[in-house]
């Protein structure tokens, strides 16, 4: 199964997902620096490399001509 996602739709959606990124990795990263437990600073590293990661994915697509 293909999803195909216009170019506005991707847009958006990677938009959203950077501001996900953003704000559970400083969620994230607080509740790590306040619990002193570096694991939580590690996801929150890693949910933030994620999130960034398939965004800029979604943004580097491009549409099928044809």
């Amino acid at each position: 199964m293909k999803l195909r996602f216009n170019k506005v739709v991707r847009v958006s959606i990677a938009d959203e997902l950077k501001k996900a990124s953003t704000y559970g990795g400083i969620g994230l990263g607080l509740l790590g620096y306040s619990m002193k437990a570096p694991a939580v600073l590690l996801a929150a590293f890693l949910w933030w490399i994620t999130c960034q990661a398939i965004a800029n994915l979604l943004l580097a697509m491009e549409d099928d001509e044809g």
